[in-house]
C-alpha cells in the first residue's frame, strides 16, 4: 500500500511542477512582449548582457523615463545613492548606500549587474579597474563595485533613453603589426 501512495505523491508533485514550469513560461513570454511594448525597452536591451527579465524589472519599478528629469533622481528611487555616515560626530570612512529607496529596484539593478560584469566587458574592465586602484585613490570592494555599477546602469539607460539611442561597446584599438 506505501508503494502505492508514494507512487501517487511522486506523480502528483511531478505534475505539480510541470504546472509551474509553464505558468513561468506565460509569465516569461507576457514580459517580453510587455518590454517590447515599452519604448524604453529597446534602448535598455541594447546594453549587452541586460536580458528581459532585468529590464522588466527595471521598468516595473521605474515607470516611465519621461517622469524623471535626469538619471540622479532614479538613483535616488533606488536608494543606491552613496550617503555620508556620522554618529556622534565621527565619521566612517566607508560611504554605505541611502537604502531609502525602493528595495525592489536595488534588486533588479544588483541582479542585472551581476550579468553585466559577467557579459559585458566595458563593465567588467571599469569594475577591475576600480577594484585595483592604488590604496592612496580609495579602492572599492565587491559590494561597492556593485552598488556603483547599479548606478551607472541606471546613468547610461537614462542616457540611451533620453537620447533615444543605442548602446555601443567602446572599440578597442587594434595593433598594427
Amino acid at each position: 500500500m506505501n508503494a502505492v501512495k508514494l507512487e501517487s505523491e511522486v506523480s502528483f508533485l511531478v505534475e505539480k511542477l510541470c504546472l509551474a514550469d509553464r505558468h513561468i513560461r506565460q509569465i516569461e513570454q507576457t514580459l517580453v512582449r510587455l518590454v517590447d511594448e515599452a519604448e524604453e525597452g529597446k534602448y535598455l536591451l541594447s546594453i549587452f548582457g541586460l536580458g528581459y527579465i532585468s529590464v522588466a524589472g527595471i521598468l516595473a519599478e521605474l515607470g516611465s523615463f519621461r517622469s524623471y528629469q535626469n538619471a540622479r533622481q532614479m538613483i535616488k528611487m533606488a536608494g543606491s545613492n552613496p550617503t555620508e555616515s556620522e554618529s556622534a560626530g565621527k565619521r566612517n570612512s566607508k560611504t554605505p548606500m541611502s537604502k531609502k529607496g525602493r528595495p525592489g529596484l536595488r534588486h533588479c539593478g544588483w541582479t542585472a549587474v551581476l550579468s553585466l560584469l559577467c557579459h559585458n566587458p566595458d563593465f567588467r574592465i571599469w569594475a577591475k579597474r576600480l577594484r585595483e586602484r592604488p590604496a592612496h585613490a580609495n579602492p572599492l570592494t565587491g559590494k561597492e563595485i556593485m552598488g556603483a555599477a547599479v548606478n551607472k546602469l541606471l546613468r547610461i539607460g537614462f542616457v540611451l533613453v533620453k537620447k533615444r539611442t543605442f548602446y555601443q561597446l567602446p572599440r578597442v584599438p587594434q595593433l598594427v603589426s
